[in-house]
């Protein structure tokens, strides 16, 4: 349990920052009000709750590959990073203590989420219990995303791909919009990125589709184990340089 200690310094770094966490939090919500007003005019399906809701609460997790990018990267530049390589800290132990931080933040994330759903039509049942387990293997793979990006790349190139991944999340993901409209071509780039996958696996079990849950989820764990994967390696590639 080393890391504990390391992930409640990281706790307070990304307190001291919380811009992002504010996005992160407020942004869905205001959006998935939005389109509930806006679903009442122009009933497109997308625009339902069971369909908006899920979407608006995976483009919030995007934010926590922002965050964690930011952090590390920031660590890195002060050197602060390269002191601690000599601690008895593992390459897990460093991406588990970067990772377990956002995890209260992506909680509020998924509940504020789901509360607002409450509010503007989804109605009370356990789905929305299931609807928020849903969320997990996305979670995992933006955490580890981010600390993948971080490791990897300075400050300003952490703040270019981030914002890259935010917008793919949405464009690519059908977040808010139905992606058969962007031709078949698209379509088939999109089935093979994990976006689209999470906000699909939740909105099947949020509306009690009896639709394929499982390897919509497949496609989510495996990007997150392939990034889990690539940030062990990074990090214990960037612990041997720096300690030589």
């Amino acid at each position: 349990m080393k890391y504990t200690y390391f992930a409640g310094r990281n706790s307070k770094e990304i307190l001291r920052d919380p811009l992002s966490l504010i996005l992160a939090g407020v942004l869905p919500v205001v959006f998935i009000i939005l389109f509930s007003i806006i679903s009442r005019n122009v009933p497109m399906e997308v625009f339902q709750p069971v369909n908006i809701v899920p979407g608006l609460t995976v483009f919030g997790f995007t934010f926590i590959a922002m965050s964690l990018g930011l952090l590390i990267a920031k660590d890195k530049s002060s050197s602060f990073l390269t002191r601690l390589f000599i601690s008895p800290l593992k390459a897990r132990d460093f991406i588990l203590g970067y990772f377990i931080p956002v995890l209260p933040m992506a909680a509020i994330i998924a509940v504020s989420c789901l509360i607002t759903g409450l509010f503007v039509g989804i109605p009370l049942s356990a789905k929305l219990f299931y609807t928020f387990l849903s969320y997990i293997p996305f979670v995992l793979f933006s955490g580890f995303f981010g600390i993948f990006l971080g490791i990897t790349c300075r400050e300003t190139q952490v703040l270019a791909v981030g914002n890259i991944y935010i917008i793919a999340s949405t464009l690519l993901g059908g977040a808010w919009m139905d992606l058969r409209i962007m031709g078949e071509t698209i379509r088939k780039i999109t089935d093979l990125l994990p976006f689209s996958h999470a906000i699909e696996a939740s909105r099947i079990v949020l509306s009690g589709r009896p639709d394929d849950t499982w390897g919509h989820l497949g496609v989510v764990c495996l990007y997150a184990l392939v990034f889990f994967i690539l940030a062990v390696i990074f990090f214990r590639r960037k612990m041997r340089s720096d300690n030589k």
